[in-house]
């Protein structure tokens, strides 16, 4: 019975051993899989604009003062009316009208008071330091000019290096828009000599470049341009005759002046201009400076027309 017991007991436990090491095979060859836990999927947030904060945005002009006209005290109030028709509010602008004959009798309109940009018309006042010097027999007509280095312009092939010529064909060259023969005439004269003259005559918001080899030549006003014109009528820098040379010596005709008739006496570039203007008996200056020329023309005829009206 003994061994019997022994038996069933020794089968049971070799069963147990058995099925111990193969559980322990299996678990060994198992591959094992991890699995995660599954997520939502979220789709990406869609961006949100954000409201812009409201600012008020300066309005900035694109003139000095566009609705700000004045009128000079004592100005020709139906003349002052009558530009301040033309020259509208759209661009800045000064005008300066002046009787010759009656220092009583003037107009000033502008929306700008301070000096801008001028080319050409700032010939004018190298033109007084010639004629001045001329006077003053420094320079005469067969005075000769050396061209040097230092005085020419890039692109311009008329004047020589090193080459010499008269002064008054270099003065008609620079008339006639060349800018090497400028920059040797300022050499010759002296810019000292013509901010003497600017400053004799009053003009005193004007300055002129040290060459004219690149625009602008030199800043002005309107009312510094018939002062410095009415200067020369009046004979506060030059004689009778050297003022009637540099009259003779503007004879170009901006759009300022065309169709007057009578003497005119005018230089101007894109944006200003001033004339003297003799008619009908009256002697009067006028001069304007403006962002924009498109007026140029109306102007100058209704000026005219102020100063040659029959009086009813």
């Amino acid at each position: 019975m003994k061994n019997k017991v022994f038996i069933v007991s020794l089968i049971a436990t070799i069963i147990s051993f058995s099925l111990y090491f193969a559980n322990l095979k299996r678990v060994k060859n198992a591959s094992i899989n991890i699995i995660e836990p599954k997520t939502s999927k979220t789709s990406p947030k869609k961006k949100v604009k954000e409201p812009k904060p409201k600012i008020k945005e300066p309005k900035i002009k694109t003139i000095e003062y566009a609705n700000h006209v004045k009128v000079a005290s004592g100005s020709q109030k139906k003349l002052a009316q009558k530009i301040k028709q033309i020259m509208g509010k759209d661009y800045s602008y000064q005008v300066a009208v002046q009787d010759l004959n009656n220092s009583a009798k003037f107009c000033r309109v502008a929306n700008t008071k301070v000096a801008h940009n001028v080319d050409d018309t700032m010939k004018l006042y190298l033109l007084l330091a010639i004629y001045e010097q001329e006077q003053q027999g420094k320079l005469t007509s067969k005075t000769v000019i050396k061209i040097k280095k230092s005085d020419r312009v890039n692109g311009e092939k008329a004047l020589k290096t090193n080459m010499s010529y008269g002064i008054s064909f270099l003065r008609q060259a620079m008339m006639r828009g060349n800018k090497t023969a400028a920059n040797a005439l300022i050499r010759k004269v002296g810019h000292d000599k013509i901010d003497a003259i600017i400053k004799k005559l009053g003009a005193d918001q004007t300055t002129m470049s040290a060459n004219f080899s690149k625009a602008p030549y030199g800043k002005t006003t309107a009312h510094d341009l018939v002062k410095t014109m009415a200067g020369i009528y009046q004979g506060r820098i030059l004689n009778q005759k050297h003022a009637s040379l540099l009259l003779q010596a503007l004879n170009s005709k901006p759009n300022f002046v065309k169709g007057i008739n009578g003497g005119v006496y005018a230089i101007g570039d894109d944006h200003s201009a001033v004339a003297i203007v003799q008619t009908q008996g009256h002697s009067y200056c006028m001069s304007v400076w403006s962002s924009n020329n498109k007026k140029f023309n109306e102007l100058g005829k209704a000026i005219n027309a102020s100063f040659t009206a029959k009086k009813k």
